[in-house]
């Protein structure tokens, strides 16, 4: 399939950037909350900061996968299916094999060092004594099921996936005739919550998430809506037109299901219930009410877009590494949770931005091994036009 490029959108573009950037503050915040599923946690835990991770859970991976689904169009629609392959191939699967390759050895030293392995199945084990070196603990990490992960990786994997499984149905879609209503009816924008809260009802319980791919069917399934939803999205301009217009309202709704799921989190089945569906409301308000913030207030672009925007798919693969390595040393002070959540927010940010700015940037072979895009000519360096989506 061949087409123009598109001009470029920059409310998506913010929206990649800050989505991304949020996962400072989310990651962030794992290290302190009460969830015990993170690479390291501090002595002191924080019920405040459980809820605060919890709410930008239930919208933020999410909103990943629907800004994934819209640049998957716009890429399949500018380019046919094997250049879109080979792209899909050097943008995700590449960067996230170097990431397992380079960054999450580390990640899972640190977490035995502190005594916290996650365990095959989302358990969470104990590796007290632990006193191996790096260097030992290495090949261990490439042979032994029970210390191997990829971490965060997990996105780029699931991503993959989902862009091979539903290719021919995305490439179905683009052949057929657009459609060209422009008034779409306010409740076609709500329809999504349907099949979303029934997947967080009838699978969440079996498989409460843990991303290992081959045993995660609620994760697989609800993310793969989101993924279809944001290509669908592209795909027909009058209904993201309809998602744009109902911003305020859906925001409301997003906000009070957020509110009704605090005190449904646990107790009797109906409760649990509950909890869950209420979780599908949320998601999706919540995403559509940051989908029309953008469109009305976020169409512009500046010299910090540009740059952040480039920035966004190696900052994503980096900032992990980066929280659990500061985060490993700063937990170990003797601060209060606050003072210790800023000096983690603070550093991890600086620590990643250097690197990926001073090492990743300027470097061919790892801009090609962390998924961006070869430098280009000087004088088409600021083109307004969509090119290949980078976090897609």
């Amino acid at each position: 399939m061949h087409g123009t490029s598109a001009p470029r959108r920059y409310d998506v573009d913010w929206l990649r950037v800050f989505a991304t950037y949020l996962l400072f503050v989310f990651h962030t915040g794992k290290v302190f909350d009460v969830a015990p599923f993170y690479h390291i946690k501090n002595a002191e835990l924080s019920p405040s900061l459980d809820l605060l991770t919890g709410c930008i859970h239930q919208w933020h991976m999410p909103l990943f996968f629907l800004l994934a689904g819209w640049s998957a169009r716009a890429s399949l629609a500018s380019r046919d299916t094997g250049a879109f392959l080979r792209e899909r191939v050097s943008r995700l699967f590449i960067p996230f094999l170097a990431g397992c390759m380079l960054l999450c050895p580390l990640l899972k030293y640190i977490e035995l060092l502190r005594g916290m392995p996650m365990l095959p199945g989302g358990r969470v084990g104990t590796a007290a004594g632990f006193q191996e070196s790096f260097f030992a603990f290495l090949p261990t990490f490439f042979t032994r099921f029970d210390r191997f992960t990829w971490a965060h990786l997990w996105f780029l994997l699931y991503l993959f996936v989902f862009t091979l499984l539903y290719l021919p149905l995305f490439i179905r879609m683009l052949r057929r005739p657009a459609v060209n209503a422009d008034a779409w009816p306010r409740l076609v924008v709500y329809l999504p919550i349907i099949p979303l809260a029934l997947i967080q009802v009838t699978l969440r319980g079996r498989w409460p998430g843990f991303q290992n791919l081959y045993d995660d069917w609620a994760n697989f399934s609800y993310y793969s809506l989101y993924f279809i939803l944001g290509f669908v999205l592209a795909q027909v301009p009058g209904l993201e037109a309809a998602v744009h217009r109902e911003w305020k309202r859906a925001g409301l709704i997003g906000v009070g299901a957020l509110l009704l799921m605090v005190p449904t989190g646990g107790g009797t089945p109906v409760a649990i219930v509950l909890n869950r569906a209420l979780s599908g409301v949320a998601g999706w308000c919540c995403v559509v009410a940051w989908l029309g913030v953008a469109a009305r207030f976020l169409d512009f672009s500046n010299r910090a877009l540009r740059y952040l925007s480039e920035s966004a798919f190696p900052v994503y693969i980096l900032h992990q590494l980066g929280i659990v390595v500061v985060g490993y040393f700063v937990i170990q002070l003797s601060a209060g949770i606050g003072i210790k959540f800023l000096l983690v927010l603070v550093g991890a940010l600086v620590a990643t931005l250097s690197v990926y700015h001073c090492l990743v940037r300027p470097a061919p072979p790892l801009r090609f091994l962390f998924g961006m895009k070869a430098v280009a000519p000087r004088h088409d360096r600021r083109r307004d036009v969509m090119p290949a989506p980078r976090v897609a």
